[in-house]
């Protein structure tokens, strides 16, 4: 934390990343509500859903784009995209106007889709910013998790917000749209004030590339250096198969509460929507403390055994979910199996800024991200298979196993 308040540069690039996250958290969930509305809202949903996974299969291409990016064209883009970003939402309030025809809203579709890849192109070049500006491992690990707890405080708040909204503006989804254009344009206008600073990182590290010779690498050749950096560093390597093996759980996690959830009372709070969102919002918050905190102790815990804390704290949770049944032991469990991740994902992240060129950074860290994401579909369809197959408590148990 003490980073973004003395770090001047570091802090715009961090309130541009936050500008930009509070306008798409708030227009996706507002974009499923307009989904729903439609005559063919079943259809509608499930294409929002497939348009949510687009950016992650152009994750790697992004990275590596960002990577070859020319420096001195990078503030540049960086700036200008997020300009076209507003622009795409003011055309998007104006279509959304028109009668809802399944053309229209494959058009408006597609406008979220591009308006995602290139939030996900820029903040790839924002990454470059940050190795620059910050000093050394430890460094890079406060901020990126300082970062990352506030994208979860953002992600809780502005869904409560837009969820409130919608109804208290009956559905005024054009107004929504305007709302999300004129925050990238915000998050545009951040980084004017200290435009000259990072003009001149950009123009410092074209030198030294033009005195280094280097030539842009194919697609090919770039995504294979990054797999051989991720291979070869065996610390990291190690790491990104545990994170992967905790992903396959932890996205199933979600599916196998609720299939349970929704056929024994014993474990509600209230009631089940309100123990579903209990339940995320106690994981939610452990993982923002433990990101935005991380001098808390735990700093000098190795990465395998954070994990390993993870881990046993699931299986004592898929525990009480077949046998002990107690709410509090559920809430409980969540929360330290959710706090180690806090700290995992920013140490992971400040490894790879240390270790890894600036030539291959984005390729490496999006190959990462790639090779973490994979589990997920495993992990859905072997456990919610054996539920719906055989019955929940089964599942939890070879989930627990």
């Amino acid at each position: 934390m003490n980073v973004y308040f003395t770090n001047r540069q570091f802090r715009a690039l961090a309130n541009s990343s936050f500008l930009n996250a509070m306008g798409s958290v708030l227009f996706n969930l507002v974009f499923l509500v307009y989904a729903q509305t439609l005559p063919f809202k079943t259809l509608a949903v499930s294409l929002v859903s497939i348009a949510n996974l687009m950016p992650s299969i152009f994750m790697i291409v992004n990275g590596y784009l960002a990577d070859n990016t020319q420096p001195r064209h990078r503030f540049r883009l960086v700036f200008e995209l997020r300009g076209i970003q507003g622009l795409l939402y003011f055309g998007l309030a104006f279509i959304i106007r028109e009668p809802a025809t399944l053309k229209v809203f494959v058009i408006l579709l597609l406008i979220n889709v591009v308006s995602d890849l290139i939030a996900d192109y820029t903040s790839d070049l924002i990454m470059h910013y940050q190795k620059l500006l910050l000093a050394g491992k430890d460094e890079y690990q406060t901020a990126l998790g300082f970062s990352a707890g506030v994208h979860n405080i953002i992600s809780m708040v502005f869904q409560a917000v837009g969820a409130s909204l919608i109804v208290l503006l009956h559905n005024n989804f054009p107004l929504f749209a305007v709302i999300n254009g004129f925050s990238f344009l915000l998050a545009g206008f951040v980084l004017i004030h200290d435009r000259q600073l990072f003009i001149k990182l950009d123009n410092d590290q074209e030198t030294v590339q033009s005195k280094k010779l280097e030539k842009r690498e194919s697609l090919r050749v770039g995504m294979g250096h990054a797999i051989k950096i991720v291979y070869q560093d065996k610390q990291i390597f190690v790491m990104v198969m545990l994170a992967a093996g905790v992903n396959t759980l932890g996205l199933a996690l979600d599916g196998l509460t609720s299939v349970l959830l929704a056929s024994n009372h014993t474990l509600w709070i209230g009631g089940f929507a309100s123990t579903v969102a209990s339940i995320s919002i106690i994981g939610s918050l452990a993982i923002t403390l433990s990101a935005l905190f991380m001098h808390d102790g735990l700093q000098h815990v190795s990465l395998p055994a954070l994990t390993a804390v993870t881990m046993i704290s699931l299986v004592f949770f898929s525990i009480n979910m077949c046998w002990w049944q107690s709410p509090i032991i559920m809430l409980t469990t969540m929360a330290l199996a959710s706090y180690p991740i806090g700290k995992i994902n920013p140490r992971l992240q400040g490894d790879i800024f240390s270790k890894v060129d600036s030539k291959h950074l984005t390729a490496t860290v999006s190959v990462i991200s790639t090779v973490t994401m994979l589990g997920g579909p495993l992990g859905n369809f072997i456990f919610l298979g054996v539920a719906n197959m055989i019955n929940p408590e089964i599942a939890w148990v070879v989930f627990g196993t």
